[in-house]
């Protein structure tokens, strides 16, 4: 088939095709679609699909004509872009279609594409960025410990005086100022803890040293105001830690020597936890410093699709069947608008650079994931004789790849952050 196409660049994302074809070129399209009207007209005096050409063409040749259209518009239109070497992110607006019977068609397409990103030539120091190096301190591993013991613990029915981490099984029933209950205002056999919301602050001591079968009143702020309850205490449980021994350790972590070693341990895998997190801050502040930099273009109609995915998403979440499409798309705007900045600069800077990652690379990678992990070596190589898995490697591999390159050419400012800080801003 001779095409004759004309490719006219409008901006950095959007091309018209100027696309036209001889009526010789298609005259075999068109009597397709003459038989398939043909088959699906009637008319009375002919049984369906037996209708004369002469009464079809003289008759019904616009449907035909539409027929045509319809058809065969979008594969000349497919094979303009084969032609182009043009890939479309979007369904193409077709117009200015030019046709009749017998004659030579004529049609322009407009579509978007992945815009090209022009990279700057990398060199030191190019963005500034900061990197916070979390000092986690000793609380952090009594308050793991504890948490540990607390969720080893044996429980204990307490006839008289509550303590603090005490749970109360007991009846709520909301009074009013003079203290007469509110009818249809009874909550029966509610668990509560003792210094946890509600019961904090006043309403903790209230409930401090009380026996079961005792009665007290207590303050809880609602979304309506502020509520006065009579609680009538049914049951106190105690939750009794294990002693913290050899012992213990040891049913915890059958390779650890001591409770000393356990600590430890606890203290090494919290400060790793906060080095992952150092290290993730650091790539997405060099991410967004790379994004402002190149300032990638986005095309309108990838913007508002992968938006678009981020509102069903979240609608079909528990969280967000309630929420209007508007509100979801202003709260992910700027997410969405990152996240595509970062893929188009990413896929640039593989292809510009020819990243890959030859598969010694991943050999290696399940190699030291087997040698820091010895008693999981079976399930590491289940899961990576998956190709999906194998595949999932490979992209991470080549994000680190990617991520490397931007920070060696980023000036890194060190800042040292005592934990106790970053969880004081957290409560604040």
């Amino acid at each position: 088939m001779n095409l004759k196409v004309k490719s006219k660049k409008i901006n950095d994302f959007t091309y018209e095709l100027s696309i036209s074809v001889a009526w010789k070129d298609i005259k075999n399209d068109f009597e397709s679609s003459k038989k398939k009207v043909a088959k699906e007209t009637k008319i009375s005096g002919f049984r369906k699909g037996k209708i004369p050409e002469n009464i079809l063409m003289s008759q019904y040749l616009p449907n035909v004509e539409l027929a045509f259209i319809q058809d065969f518009c979008e594969k000349y239109y497919i094979l303009s872009l084969q032609k182009e070497k043009l890939n479309p992110i979007n369904q193409a607006n077709l117009k200015d279609i030019d046709f009749s019977y017998e004659n030579d068609l004529s049609f322009k397409a407009e579509f978007e594409i992945e815009p090209k990103i022009s990279l700057p030539k990398f060199k030191k120091d190019m963005v500034s960025v900061e990197k916070v190096n979390f000092i986690s301190n000793d609380k952090e591993v009594e308050d793991t410990i504890n948490n540990i013991l607390m969720s080893q613990s044996k429980i204990k029915k307490i006839d008289k005086g509550s303590e603090d981490g005490d749970f109360l099984l007991a009846d709520f029933q909301e009074i009013d100022s003079s203290g007469i209950p509110i009818i249809g205002q009874k909550t029966e056999k509610k668990f509560i803890a003792i210094g946890q919301e509600p019961i904090t602050g006043a309403n903790k001591e209230v409930l401090l040293k009380k026996n079961v079968g005792d009665e007290v009143r207590v303050n809880i702020d609602s979304e309506n105001g502020n509520k006065i309850f009579k609680i009538s205490i049914h049951s106190i449980e105690r939750r009794i830690p294990p002693k913290l021994d050899k012992d213990f350790v040891k049913k915890i972590d059958p390779n650890c020597d001591g409770v000393n070693q356990w600590r430890t341990n606890i203290k090494e895998s919290i400060q790793k936890e906060y080095e992952k997190k150092s290290e993730e801050m650091l790539n997405s502040a060099v991410i967004d410093q790379f994004i402002k930099m190149v300032d990638p273009i986005l095309p309108p109609s990838m913007f508002d699709s992968y938006l678009e995915n981020i509102v069903n998403e979240v609608k079909a979440s528990p969280q967000g069947n309630n929420l209007d499409d508007n509100t979801i798309k202003e709260q992910y705007k700027t997410f969405a608008e990152n996240n595509l900045k970062w893929f188009l600069m990413r896929k640039t800077i593989i292809q510009d650079l020819k990243f890959e990652i030859k598969n010694d690379e991943i050999e290696t990678f399940i190699a030291n994931a087997i040698k820091n992990n010895q008693d999981q070596e079976n399930e590491i190589e289940r899961f990576y004789k998956k190709e999906s898995n194998r595949n999932k490697l490979s992209d991470d591999l080549l994000d680190s790849k990617v991520l490397d390159l931007l920070k060696e050419n980023s000036k890194i400012v060190e800042k040292d952050m005592e934990t106790s800080d970053l969880h004081h801003h957290h409560n604040h």
